[in-house]
């Protein structure tokens, strides 16, 4: 699990449901309990692209919206694997 398979997951669950990334843009910002933006839909972008992972707030959002807790383990692995292959 790299970047571009986690954006892989994330572009295919968005479009799973038919969503663009700005009807996902304010589901996920529809979260926020303090009304602050949770995401930009630059953000969004750049994880779908592979370009960036997103922080963890972000993707407890999008496990939320898109129903899928193991995108929380999916983020953790990619990590990892960036971890190792950095070493």
């Amino acid at each position: 699990m790299d970047y571009k398979e986690f954006a892989q997951v994330l572009k295919a669950e968005r479009l799973k449901r038919g969503w663009t990334r700005i009807q996902l843009y304010m589901r996920i910002n529809e979260l926020s309990k303090k009304h602050e933006q949770l995401v930009s839909i630059d953000s969004l972008s750049n994880w779908e692209n592979g370009k960036k992972l997103p922080r963890l707030e972000a993707t407890l959002a999008l496990a939320k919206v898109y129903k899928k807790p193991e995108l929380i383990n999916l983020r953790i692995q990619a990590i990892e694997l960036i971890r190792k292959v950095a070493v």
